[in-house]
């Protein structure tokens, strides 16, 4: 598989992701999306949009009451 072929995939599966997320009846923030596509790009490693996504909910609620 090219390169190429492997990002479409990667974006595919995020763009899946996402999808589920909004079945569930949860939003993904904007930011979080983009950190996703960057690891599928290849641009980041996975463990690091990990970290930023950790990062920007650490202190915050992630559910609602």
């Amino acid at each position: 598989m090219s390169s190429e072929q492997a990002t479409r995939r990667n974006l595919k599966a995020v763009e899946n992701a996402v999808a589920q997320q909004r079945l569930e009846g949860l939003a993904v923030p904007p930011e979080v999306i983009e950190d996703l596509q960057r690891a599928a790009r290849g641009e980041i490693a996975i463990e690091d949009g990990i970290k930023m996504t950790y990062q920007r909910f650490a202190y915050g609620e992630i559910r609602g009451r």
